[in-house]
């Protein structure tokens, strides 16, 4: 799975504000559509960065849980697996042929 490069996230970031800057200056210089289309455009990055950023935070926490939960299953079905060996050994069963 690939993440989202937040590096390239802040550098097409700031050049949207460089863009914005520069749109109140010069805003004859592209059509209302243009100007919407890239607006728009940053909203929706915007919104999906931020959603990502979450959801990465929730599966961050969600392999930290399931982590810590492996750790003490795996432990107790070792501990139960040597107590069935050492009873195994000490009591072998009778085997019906």
């Amino acid at each position: 799975m690939n993440g989202i490069n937040s590096r390239e996230h802040r550098i097409i970031a700031a050049a949207f504000d460089k863009f914005d800057a520069m749109s109140l200056v010069f805003s004859y210089v592209l059509e209302d559509s243009q100007e919407s289309e890239i607006r728009e455009g940053m909203e929706s990055l915007e919104k999906l960065y931020e959603k990502y950023n979450k959801l990465y935070g929730e599966l961050e926490k969600c392999i930290k849980e399931y982590e810590g939960k492996k750790k003490r299953v795996r432990m107790a079905v070792n501990r139960g697996n040597r107590k069935m060996i050492s009873e195994l050994q000490k009591n072998p069963p009778l085997l019906n042929l």
